[in-house]
C-alpha cells in the first residue's frame, strides 16, 4: 500500500481534533480541585454562614440527642406490607383456600426433599414444604432427620420416611 499525502494530511488532522476535543473537555469540567480563592476575599460568599455549622464544627459542638426524630415503627411497615397483595388493585380481595395434602390410604408420604439449617428444619413432601408440627394427609410431622422425616399417625404409629423420588441417572444419594 502506497501512503499518499492525502492520507498524512487526514491523519494529521484527527490528531489536532482529538487534542482540541481532549483540552475542551478537560477546561469544561474542571481540574477536579477546589479553586482557590483571591486574595482579599473578594471571590464567592461561601455555602454555609458562619452561624451554620459546617462538618467540621458540628463535630465539635455535638448534636442533641433529643432533637432527632425517633424513626417509623418497623412493625407497622412489616404488618402492613405482608397484609397487601401485590398482585392486586385497589380493595381487591383474593379467595385463597388452602387445599389439605392428601396422600393415600395405606402409603407413606413421598419425601422429595431436606432443607435445613441453623434455626430450621423443612422438608419438601408431595410438592409442598412442611416443618415439624405440620399435618401431611393423615400423617403429622414428628422430627426431622439429615435423611429421613419421622411421622406419626392417628393411631400413634412412628413412621421413619427417607428421601424418596426420581434421582437422576449417575447421581448418588
Amino acid at each position: 500500500m502506497k501512503v499518499r499525502k492525502q492520507h498524512l494530511q487526514l491523519a494529521i488532522g484527527a490528531l489536532f481534533v482529538a487534542l482540541a476535543w481532549s483540552a475542551v473537555s478537560y477546561y469544561a469540567r474542571g481540574s477536579g480541585r477546589p479553586p482557590v480563592p483571591a486574595p482579599g476575599g473578594g471571590g464567592q460568599p461561601p455555602l454555609l454562614g458562619r452561624d451554620q455549622p459546617g462538618p467540621e464544627q458540628s463535630a465539635v459542638r455535638g448534636i442533641d440527642p433529643a432533637s432527632i426524630p425517633a424513626p417509623p415503627s418497623v412493625e407497622r411497615a412489616a404488618e402492613s406490607a405482608s397484609s397487601r397483595d401485590p398482585f392486586l388493585f385497589g380493595s381487591e380481595v383474593r379467595d385463597v383456600k388452602e387445599a389439605p395434602l392428601v396422600v393415600a390410604g395405606g402409603s407413606d408420604p413421598l419425601v422429595r426433599s431436606i432443607l435445613l439449617s441453623a434455626n430450621r428444619r423443612l422438608a419438601l413432601i408431595e410438592n409442598r414444604i412442611v416443618g415439624v408440627g405440620d399435618q401431611v394427609g393423615d400423617f403429622k410431622v414428628v422430627q426431622i432427620d439429615r435423611d429421613a422425616v419421622i411421622f406419626t399417625t392417628a393411631t400413634g404409629e412412628r413412621r421413619r420416611v427417607t428421601i424418596r423420588g426420581p434421582v437422576p441417572a449417575g447421581a448418588y444419594r
